[in-house]
């Protein structure tokens, strides 16, 4: 139900026996995994490198400069050359909404024009300067709609350019959580019906998914009580999208190395990294 990533057309993904540079990219952290290719996938290289923010730099809309300014120096090194790169970006620097279904539409020029239109509502005319993609949307429902500011996009791009390893997939972290998710719960049964609830970086992300269909879709700050945040949150979101989610499973995500969740009176499936895996990485498909 998400966009598949941030794409463009290349030959360098047929080269299957590279080496993969997976990029995660946090306010506070840069984090780089060199992937080695093989019958079985192996991680050869990993470093988390902390970033110089600053309170000045959160409230600038280009906040993500530090992450691209150690991002270039990062690709001088050796051990990431000649990688295919794959770049994830944390939630902070993504946005989501879900625009409601237009009969009225034809096209998808028009389309377009009413998600562009819909996220200025939401968000403001500086979202103008995001690229923002779909999901095909079906007869009918509603459509998913995630952005990137593409000041952010092209700068990525430049840097894997200049390192000579082209960039071909940038992913918001939401889109790569989801399918994390599919996978894991592959095999086990679940209702029609799902709370989604993903933490990254103190910062909540929250949605109500029925029949293969997003109802709601918000972003929070985590506060320091998050179980009881957690409730408050699934409470509103009910009211909101209009239906009772008390017997829906809560669906837990993070990579952040925090313990599993327990609401009380909620059956909820922790999607939780393995002690070697601290951020999530290795689970990208």
């Amino acid at each position: 139900m998400l966009p598949r990533s941030f794409s463009w057309p290349s030959a360098a993904w047929a080269f299957p026996w590279r080496d993969e540079l997976r990029v995660l990219i946090q306010p506070r952290t840069l984090t780089m995994l060199r992937i080695k290719r093989g019958m079985k996938a192996r991680v050869v290289a990993k470093e988390d490198i902390a970033l110089r923010s600053t309170s000045e730099s959160f409230q600038n809309r280009e906040f993500w400069q530090p992450a691209v300014s150690s991002l270039h120096q990062q690709l001088q090194s050796r051990q990431w050359r000649g990688c295919q790169p794959r770049v994830v970006v944390s939630n902070y620097f993504a946005h989501y909404a879900i625009v409601p279904w237009n009969a009225s539409l034809h096209t998808r020029k028009e389309q377009s024009a009413f998600v562009r239109h819909y996220f200025t509502q939401v968000y403001g005319e500086f979202s103008r300067a995001w690229d923002i993609r779909t999901t095909p949307v079906a007869y009918g429902h509603p459509t998913f709609a995630s952005a990137i500011d593409e000041k952010l996009l092209q700068a990525l791009r430049e840097e894997f350019n200049q390192a000579r390893m082209p960039v071909q997939h940038i992913h918001p972290h939401l889109m790569i959580a989801t399918d994390v998710i599919r996978r894991k719960l592959a095999r086990m049964p679940l209702p029609n019906a799902l709370n989604l609830v993903m933490l990254e970086n103190d910062r909540i992300t929250i949605a109500l998914v029925q029949h293969g269909q997003w109802l709601s879709l918000q972003s929070y700050a985590a506060e320091s009580d998050i179980e009881n945040q957690f409730q408050a949150l699934l409470d509103r979101e009910s009211i909101i999208a209009g239906v009772d989610n008390s017997e829906w499973p809560v669906v837990f995500y993070t990579a952040d190395g925090r313990p599993a969740l327990q609401l009380p009176g909620r059956k909820v499936h922790n999607i939780l990294p393995s002690p070697q895996d601290q951020h999530g990485m290795e689970a990208w498909q």
